[in-house]
Parts: structure tokens; C-alpha cells; sequence
């Protein structure tokens, strides 16, 4: 049986596919490109419809809880800090959205601000990766009892609600890779 943690580092994997993505747009968009509209409506849905919607909600919902009442109070803090953490990757991705649905063209000012916005969104959510593996799934390991944990995939898999929807995540994500990582 695939440990719940083991269940997020894969989640992590495929956010940090969609944020390398989001990285070289932004890269291409501040070097004064085109804004990729399509490319970023589709990045933006994944991170919307994937990340925020089920990734953080398993961890929110299930890990931290669990965490922060199973652990001392170092672990009860790094709890803390990554639930701010959640809430400021919401509020950036909301305003990469509103850029994802500009009423026409984007300005060089708002391409600018694009830019800026979504390399700050890959930063935080790069950095908020790191900390979970390095520090909050070993917590979890050590101090939520593994009989604790038993039902916690089954609550992922509620979460995933579909399946194939993350497997059609990673064909789009492999595509879009393909056009800008290449």
C-alpha cells in the first residue's frame, strides 16, 4: 500500500511540471513575446482545477490537521506557516487568472505584471513543495500513527474524483512541456 505522503510527492511531481511550464512563459512574456493565451488558460486551469482543488485540499484537509494535533509544537508552526503559505498561492493564482482573462490585449505593463506574478506563484509553490518534503511529510511520517493513516488515500481518491482527469492533466501538461521547455 502507497503511503498517503508518497500519494502527494506524486501530486508534486506533476504541479512541478505545470510550474516549470509557467516559468518559461513567463520568461518568454517578460522578454517581450506574445502572450500565450490558450497555453496560459490551459496551465491555469490544471493549477486552478488540480493544485488548488484537490492537491492542497488533501493537504489541508487531512495532512495538516493531523500534523499539527499529532505533533509538538515545531510541528503545529510549520503547519501554520504552510496554511499561509496555501492562502497566498490562492490569492496569486486569482491574479494570474485575472490576466488569463484580460478583456483584449495585454499592455506591456500587464504583460510585466504577468510575468512577475507568475514567477513569484512558481517561487512560493516551489519553495512550499520543498518544506512539505523536507519537513511536514517526515513529520507526518513519525507522528501520525500509520493506523491513523489508513483511510487517507481512500479520502485522496475523493478528492481526485476522477481518475483520468489527472492522466488528461499530465497529456496536456506533456504537450505544453513539449512547445516551451524545449
Amino acid at each position: 500500500m502507497q503511503r498517503p505522503t508518497d500519494t502527494l510527492r506524486g501530486d508534486h511531481a506533476i504541479t512541478s511540471r505545470g510550474i516549470e511550464v509557467l516559468r518559461a512563459i513567463a520568461t518568454h512574456v517578460r522578454g517581450g513575446g506574445e502572450f500565450p493565451t490558450e497555453d496560459a488558460a490551459t496551465l491555469l486551469r490544471f493549477l486552478r482545477e488540480f493544485l488548488l482543488a484537490v492537491h492542497l485540499r488533501k493537504e489541508s484537509e487531512v495532512l495538516c490537521p493531523a500534523v499539527a494535533m499529532g505533533g509538538d509544537e515545531r510541528a503545529a508552526a510549520l503547519v501554520g506557516d504552510l496554511v499561509r503559505m496555501h492562502e497566498e498561492v490562492g490569492e496569486l493564482l486569482h491574479t494570474l487568472v485575472l490576466f488569463w482573462e484580460p478583456v483584449g490585449e495585454l499592455t506591456t505593463d500587464e504583460q510585466q505584471g504577468f510575468a512577475d506574478t507568475a514567477t513569484t506563484f512558481a517561487s512560493l509553490v516551489a519553495r512550499m513543495q520543498g518544506i512539505e518534503e523536507e519537513r511536514l511529510f517526515p513529520a507526518c511520517d513519525a507522528t501520525v500513527p500509520a493506523d491513523d493513516q489508513l483511510s487517507w488515500n481512500e479520502q485522496f481518491a475523493q478528492f481526485d474524483r476522477d481518475p483520468a482527469a489527472i492522466a488528461a492533466w499530465r497529456a496536456r501538461l506533456d504537450v505544453l512541456a513539449a512547445r516551451w521547455l524545449a
